[in-house]
């Protein structure tokens, strides 16, 4: 395959990554309502534990770096707890 073929390539996922980062903040948008009407705070330490040990094997299991897949989804949960935050009305940081 030659080198635009292979970036073309990558272009699609990227967009295809994008398009999910886009339906993650959707979805933790509609979680702010849910954790307010139960009192619950944005921020859960052991949710955000369990997502990142969760990626952590699934990263291993692919074969890729399982300490750069968990920054990256640090950068996730820290954008769709901001988007719970503008959801909620708090835009107050923990």
């Amino acid at each position: 395959m030659s080198l635009e073929g292979l970036r073309g390539q990558i272009l699609e996922i990227d967009e295809k990554i994008i398009g999910l980062i886009a339906q993650r903040q959707r979805l933790a948008g509609m979680l702010a309502p849910l954790k307010q009407s139960s009192g619950l705070p944005i921020h859960d330490e052991i949710q955000k534990a369990r997502v990142l040990d969760r990626v952590f094997d699934i990263a291993v299991e692919s074969s890729i770096d399982p300490t750069r897949v968990q920054e990256i989804f640090e950068i996730l949960i820290a954008m769709s707890e901001e988007r719970q935050r503008e959801c909620s009305g708090d835009g107050n940081l923990p």
